[in-house]
This record gives structure tokens, C-alpha cells and sequence, in this order.
């Protein structure tokens, strides 16, 4: 069984995939991160840093060949699970409010995203710089417009994906992951351990760990299921004040860690923002379940419980 997870860029993805691959190294899982360096202003060939010219349609059949346990997909599109073909697996799905998606794309375009080997870019950030902060937010719904695409035709409702939002991750990241990796069928459920058992898993844990340095060290590797104190541990070693050296919604607009605060769209958008948004995506936030209808503006509103839905 191959398990994936499917993000978005500014979707907490840097995040859901350090936890993960810490996890994966003390369960024994081989972890692969594939990433497509144009996105989030256009699609290419996907790369994992062994190779660069991967193609989504293949992505299925090279992850087998690879004997990948978990996919990291951190730029994904629909693509992304078609190419998966007759690949058995399971995977959660993680989005964020297409507009706070903006504000942070903004800032991190900007200020703090690494430029190194991405001229696309290395040139939009010239720009971003030589322009006010309400002129440059629009030149960000341009440059980013590809990837609110890809979150407005992602496959909802797939029955081997689970959905979630990035808010509510974030607001109960424990619960979260929990449910997640429930979802997957990697949690060890058994119940408190034995003293020695306890001792043996810690050990096992630490030799999966020390297998993945050296190739030579991979006859240590063996897998073992996920528990509890393994999974929290690892979230709680990325909790946002550890990472950002701050309490979430104090903002560093340096910071890849910036804000981590749900809604701050509202701090940065004008009217024009608002009008520009809904002219160039329509009802994305609707079909995205973070708004009931598409008359939302700077004025909050009553959050809604909705899950997303299919495109049409």
C-alpha cells in the first residue's frame, strides 16, 4: 500500500512534511518528497532531487519502482492522483482559504521563499519589491492563479482521500494528525504498553532512524507500526512557537513561518482585492466551503461547516 499526502503550496506543507518525515524515518518508511518547481504559477515535470523530469502520468508506476512508502505531494493538482493508476494506496488532502493563500504567498514571494534555481521567481520578486503592498497582492492572484486552479478542480470526494483544512489542522493539529494517520491504517491502537515492550519499540524506533544515514545501515531498517507517542511527539517538536520562535499570530513578515493566523486576509485585502479576487476565481470560496455564498467581503461572517465539492 502506497500512502500519499497531497498539498498545495502555502498550505502548511513544509510543516505536514517535516512531521511526517520524522515519523516515516522512525517507522521504518521510505519517505519521498516530489515537488514541481514551477508552481505555483505554472505545471512542469515533478522532481523528487534524484530526478528532474518526472511526469505525472508516470508518477504511479516510478514510485513503485522506487519502493516509496509515503509520497509527499507538496504541489499537487488532480494530475498528481491520476497518474497514480492501479496503484493501490491512501492519502489525505490538505487546502487553506484560496485568499489567506494570497497573503502569504505575498509575503513569502516577497521577503523569504528561496529563489535558488527558480528565475520565475527570482523575477517575480523583483517585482513584488519595486510596487506598494496593494499592487503587489494583485500581481500575486496573477502569479499564483495556476495553483487556485489546481484547488478548484481537485477530485473531492475521492473515497481513498481523505479532505481537510489547513485551519482546523493547525487549531487541533493532535486530533488532526491522529484522524489522519487513522485514516491511512497506520496507527498502532493496542493500547498501553509493557515496560519491555515500550523499551523494544524505542529501540526499533532509533534503529529505523540511524538506517536511513548510510546505505550500508539499511539492513537495520524494519518497519513497525505508528503510535500514538510516536506521532504526538513529532507534532508536538513542530508546534509553531518552536518553529517561529513566537506565539502563532504574532507576525514576522520575514519569517517562512509569518503569521500562522486563519482569516488574516482581511488585514491586507481592500475592496479592490476583493473585486479582483472574485472577478479572476468566481466562487472558488464557496465551492471551497469557507463561505455560504459568493457576497463575502471585508465585513466577517458566520465561519461555515461545509466540505468542499467537485468542480464544475
Amino acid at each position: 500500500m502506497l500512502y500519499v499526502y497531497f498539498g498545495h503550496h502555502k498550505c502548511a506543507s513544509t510543516w505536514i512534511h517535516e512531521i511526517i518525515g520524522q515519523v516515516c524515518r522512525e517507522a521504518g518508511l521510505q519517505k519521498r518528497l516530489l515537488v514541481d518547481p514551477l508552481t505555483p504559477h505554472a505545471h512542469g515535470p515533478l522532481t523528487d532531487y534524484r530526478r528532474w523530469d518526472i511526469r505525472r502520468e508516470e508518477l504511479g508506476a516510478y514510485l513503485t519502482r522506487e519502493r516509496v512508502d509515503f509520497a509527499c505531494c507538496i504541489t499537487a493538482d488532480r494530475a498528481h492522483v491520476e497518474g497514480l493508476g492501479d496503484v493501490p494506496f491512501r492519502g489525505f488532502h490538505v487546502i487553506r482559504d484560496p485568499r489567506d493563500v494570497i497573503v502569504s504567498a505575498y509575503f513569502s514571494h516577497r521577503n523569504s521563499h528561496p529563489t535558488e534555481g527558480l528565475p520565475h521567481l527570482a523575477e517575480h520578486r523583483r517585482r513584488l519589491q519595486a510596487v506598494s503592498k496593494e499592487e503587489g497582492l494583485l500581481l500575486e492572484m496573477d502569479f499564483s492563479a495556476q495553483e487556485l486552479r489546481d484547488l478548484g478542480e481537485w477530485p473531492y470526494g475521492h473515497p481513498d482521500i481523505r479532505e481537510l483544512k489547513m485551519e482546523e489542522l493547525i487549531a487541533r493539529p493532535y486530533d488532526g494528525f491522529l484522524q489522519i494517520f487513522e485514516f491511512l491504517g497506520l496507527m498502532d491502537w493496542e493500547g498501553d504498553y509493557l515496560a519491555r515492550r515500550r523499551v523494544a519499540n524505542f529501540v526499533r524506533r532509533m534503529l529505523n532512524r540511524l538506517s536511513f544515514r548510510h546505505p550500508l545501515l539499511r539492513r537495520l531498517r524494519r518497519p513497525i507500526p505508528i503510535t500514538g507517542e510516536m506521532l504526538l511527539g513529532r507534532v508536538w517538536d513542530h508546534r509553531f512557537e518552536k518553529k517561529a520562535r513566537r506565539r502563532r499570530g504574532e507576525e514576522d513578515p520575514r519569517s517562512h513561518y509569518r503569521k500562522g493566523q486563519p482569516g488574516d486576509w482581511r488585514n491586507h485585502f481592500t475592496e479592490e482585492h476583493v473585486a479582483a479576487f472574485k472577478e479572476k476565481f468566481g466562487d472558488l470560496v464557496v465551492r471551497l466551503g469557507y463561505e455560504p455564498d459568493n457576497d463575502w467581503g471585508l465585513t466577517p461572517r458566520e465561519p461555515v461547516a461545509q466540505t468542499p465539492t467537485a468542480p464544475r
